[in-house]
């Protein structure tokens, strides 16, 4: 179980690192023609605090002796199909390709995806409620990770509403921005798994993890607010990619994919 939490770790964390990488270049690359991307920006910020935070759990669970759980293995799995396509697809932009695909109506996929995550809700509860049993003792040192809990389902809520916004005009999904939709949530889950784990002794909390959880906090709070500003419309950026794929012939169309394009 420790090799596996660890592994599944130190992968999440250089993908999320790769994420970044590769959003720099593009920022780079197209400033000069489009000018600033608040939404790149953030993005940038948030790889580069969620990619060394896995490296360092990862790092500890194999060498620094913290045991690894089931359900922290569980909770990074759960997020490796949406990240994976979605880095993926990030590769296709890169080399140029097309970084995207629309999905006409609402395929079964599309709609099992509510089932699949109340079915996920529920089995972890039920795992938290045996773990939390003995009691749990949330200390102050577990403040930025409970409070990222809730700052990356907010920014889930907001891309959400956007993807069901664009779906009504649209008639049909950006697979990107589907895809990084769903990563949110998966990453709120991973803190309170690493929350719960922490509050009865199971991980402990050093200042390497808890710098980057502090540095973490802004950085997720500034995606906030960009993802709802591109959700109300106040404010355009090039880097959103708009609503990602589209059918050939699209109308009016809200703001953001989700995508650094």
């Amino acid at each position: 179980m420790r090799l596996s939490v660890a592994a599944a770790n130190f992968a999440m964390g250089l993908i999320y690192v790769s994420y970044g990488c590769m959003a720099i270049a593009d920022l780079r690359r197209e400033r000069a023609i489009r000018g600033f991307s608040h939404f790149g920006l953030a993005f940038i910020a948030l790889a580069f605090t969620c990619g060394p935070h896995h490296l360092e759990h990862g790092l500890h669970v194999a060498f620094g002796g913290r045991e690894g759980g089931s359900l922290d293995l569980g909770a990074v799995l759960v997020g490796v199909p949406a990240g994976l396509a979605w880095f993926l697809l990030r590769i296709e932009a890169y080399r140029g390709g097309r970084g995207d695909r629309f999905v006409s109506g609402t395929p079964r996929w599309v709609r099992a995806l509510p089932v699949l995550g109340a079915f996920y809700l529920a089995s972890l509860a039920a795992g938290i409620v045996a773990v939390a049993r003995g009691g749990v003792d949330i200390v102050p040192r577990l403040t930025p990770n409970v409070l990222l809990i809730g700052l990356y389902a907010l920014i889930g809520y907001y891309m959400w509403r956007t993807q069901l916004a664009n779906r009504t005009t649209l008639g049909g999904w950006s697979l990107s921005g589907l895809t990084l939709t769903l990563v949110f949530p998966t990453c709120a889950l991973m803190h309170a798994v690493y929350v719960l784990y922490a509050s009865v002794g199971r991980y402990d909390v050093e200042v390497h993890g808890l710098v980057i959880g502090w540095l973490s906090v802004p950085a997720a709070i500034y995606f906030v607010w960009v993802v709802r500003s591109l959700y109300l419309g106040a404010f355009h950026d090039w880097n959103d990619a708009a609503t990602g794929a589209q059918p050939e012939v699209a109308g009016p169309r809200r703001e953001m994919a989700g995508t650094p394009a």
